[in-house]
């Protein structure tokens, strides 16, 4: 039980701790067109965590030196998306495309990836129907892979694991259908800041403000803000990578930029009667 309680209390601290400069997006505002539940966001978000649980954890959290971390490394070694591997046709090839979306590097990189899944996931889903959504998914994943290798060959054997390529393109697609969308974010600035915009709307007798809340956890913010301020602390990065040929301390940033500029296919994902209201300018 104390293992327990100790576990949810470093959840509560880092997501405080990752929060305090930069906007968390937790969920989305808007509501969905066609109501549907999204089973493929919570579907993926099952089967990632249980991957992780059932699957990686053990050999991550019980070794207890580099030797016992054998079995963890050779996971990521066989499944993890190798460009070298995919042409010497070694291990399972090029099905580590697919089977590296679903692998992360500890439980931190699995939670925050979850944590951007939901916040983004259920309003592309609801877009683009379930399966039209899965391919989406799994298509953002792939391109990720590829094009950071594309763009980075010298890290061509360099194993890449993680869903965070598939989610960038979520969030891509997020962006370039909703973008006057706002989402509901732990934010301690933001917080902080909304108090006296709180109170200058109160003195001026805005009826919206009349019984809102000084201060909140949580605060609604500009979709938009969140998505670009992602797409460039990846994009600076990734301009290091691909001049000096490395990474930035082991996060895949051109997989993030690739995933995310993966989106620009979103239009061949979407419901034709979704597509046909973009054109015409009209909210989707």
């Amino acid at each position: 039980m104390a293992l327990f309680f100790g576990f949810l209390i470093a959840i509560i601290i880092t997501l405080i701790a990752t929060s305090i400069v930069t906007p968390l997006p937790l969920t989305d505002t808007g509501t969905v067109r066609y109501r549907t539940v999204p089973w493929v966001t919570l579907g993926l978000i099952v089967v990632n965590s249980l991957i992780f649980i059932f699957w990686q954890a053990a050999d991550l959290y019980q070794a207890q030196d580099i030797q016992e971390l054998e079995p963890y490394i050779r996971k990521i070694w066989m499944y993890g998306y190798r460009e070298t591997a995919i042409r010497e046709g070694a291990g399972i090839g090029a099905f580590t495309a697919f089977t590296s979306t679903f692998m992360h590097g500890d439980f931190w990189h699995l939670f925050f990836n979850m944590i951007y899944l939901w916040a983004f996931g259920r309003r592309v889903e609801d877009s683009m129907g379930a399966w039209r959504y899965l391919l989406f998914y799994l298509f953002a994943g792939m391109i990720a892979g590829l094009g950071s290798v594309l763009l980075n060959p010298s890290d061509g054997n360099r194993p890449s694991i993680g869903a965070s390529g598939a989610i960038s393109g979520v969030m891509g697609a997020y962006l370039i259908l909703f973008p006057g969308a706002r989402v509901l974010c732990l934010w301690g600035i933001g917080a902080v800041l909304r108090v006296p915009y709180v109170l200058f709307q109160k003195a001026m007798g805005s009826e919206n403000y009349a019984d809102a809340k000084l201060f909140t956890r949580y605060v609604q913010v500009p979709a938009f803000i969140v998505l670009i301020l992602f797409a460039i602390t990846n994009t600076l990065p990734s301009f290091d990578v691909i001049t000096q040929g490395n990474d930035l301390g082991g996060v895949n940033t051109l997989a993030h930029l690739t995933g995310f500029l993966a989106a620009l296919a979103v239009f061949f994902f979407i419901r034709k009667d979704l597509l046909m209201r973009y054109i015409h300018g009209r909210a989707v």
